[in-house]
């Protein structure tokens, strides 16, 4: 954690400070922030002003945990001592930001208690949301992040395709395949290209593909046969402490293009004709203007709205990619949560536009990196139609 460089952004953006502040390490943003382990059971602030040495407030008992961090280390024991030392600590603080989601609009962000919130306004001082800051210092990609990342994106689309070759031979032979099948399958191709996840991948067909969510069990999950809609999303990283995810969907049909039902066609054109609206106003705007991860989410939306399907996109549109899959930076999401954060250079995300109805569901999904030289699908090629597996 570079202090200097998190007090020239407080400055730049007007802030006497940033007060991360933390509980049974319930916080994950100060957990990872300021590498924390081990047990946790108190209370913990580290304020890091503008100007000035950073201060950690600590609990006497869980003061060991903290020196590693620059600056000073205060302790307390009683609830007395810990709001009076806050109350000196930010001092002249006017404006602080803390890990808060105004009307708890963004809820990866809302980590801390109301309670607290309310102990540091009643020292007459600003609370603001520190979303802009963790997306800035925690969720921007190093060139070497980035590599990796475009090495598990190479990766996934060949397993994609592997998998689905996989399929498509057991349906020409004649040999029985389901959903868990094809994940098994695709979990030993993780092994064979040295890549890790922390759940799934998802198989589903027909109705199955409907529910955004669905996770094939072992006993129970669907066969697969001639003439049906398959959906493929895999996700996973290269195994390295710092490895940064790739996370794609693909949609196949168990049979020849021509007996693609139209339905399928015309859905799919729809929500791939979305993918694209996304990323071009993405490429038209990101270096003219802030652009936030709402407007994304609206441009998207509003293709599948325009074609009468928005009751059956369900989901937010993309969600911030690091070394976790769902990632702590800005989300493209004007649905689920108002996502009000900037998309800087270095952050990654999904697109990934879908539909889902009782009987069947489909969905596209692409990675989209915000880097130097403008904005990057990572995931190619494409897939502008159903892939056909006889």
């Amino acid at each position: 954690m570079d202090i200097k460089e998190i007090q020239e952004y407080l400055v730049k953006h007007e802030l006497d400070g940033w007060l991360i502040a933390d509980f049974h390490g319930r916080n994950s943003i100060a957990v990872d922030m300021l590498g924390l382990s081990g047990m946790l059971t108190r209370r913990s602030f580290y304020f890091i002003p503008a100007h000035g040495e950073p201060v950690a407030l600590v609990h006497s008992i869980e003061k060991d945990k903290f020196t590693n961090l620059s600056g000073a280390i205060r302790t307390f024991s009683s609830y007395r001592v810990l709001e009076s030392l806050l109350k000196e600590i930010l001092g002249h603080a006017d404006r602080v930001a803390m890990e808060y989601s105004p009307m708890g609009r963004l809820p990866y962000i809302g980590l801390v208690d109301a309670g607290t919130v309310e102990l540091v306004r009643s020292y007459d001082v600003d609370v603001v949301s520190s979303a802009d800051i963790v997306a800035h210092f925690q969720a921007r990609l190093s060139v070497e992040q980035i590599a990796m990342h475009r090495m598990a994106a190479r990766n996934l689309i060949e397993i994609k395709h592997l998998a689905f070759r996989f399929i498509s031979e057991a349906l020409r032979q004649g040999n029985h395949i389901d959903e868990y099948a094809v994940c098994k399958f695709i979990r030993e191709q993780f092994d064979r290209f040295d890549m890790e996840t922390s759940s799934g991948p998802n198989c589903s067909v027909g109705a199955n593909a409907g529910n955004p969510h669905y996770e094939p069990a072992e006993k129970g999950s669907a066969v697969i046969e001639d003439g049906e809609l398959v959906l493929i999303d895999l996700w996973a990283k290269v195994k390295h402490p710092q490895g940064i995810y790739a996370d794609i969907t693909w949609m196949a049909y168990t049979g020849s293009a021509e007996e693609i039902p139209p339905k399928f066609s015309k859905a799919f054109g729809v929500i791939a004709q979305a993918r694209d609206r996304a990323v071009e106003f993405l490429r038209e705007n990101i270096d003219k203007r802030p652009v936030y991860g709402y407007e994304v989410d609206d441009v998207c939306r509003a293709v599948v709205n325009s074609a009468g399907h928005g009751d059956a996109f369900t989901h937010r549109t993309g969600h911030s990619i690091t070394t976790s899959e769902h990632g702590t930076g800005p989300n493209i999401d004007n649905l689920e949560t108002e996502d009000r954060r900037k998309l800087q250079k270095g952050h990654l995300f999904s697109i990934e536009p879908g539909m889902y109805l009782p009987e069947y569901g489909l969905r596209t999904e692409i990675d989209v990196l915000i880097g130097h030289d403008g904005v990057e699908v990572t995931t190619l090629p494409l897939q502008n139609e159903i892939l056909a597996l006889r």
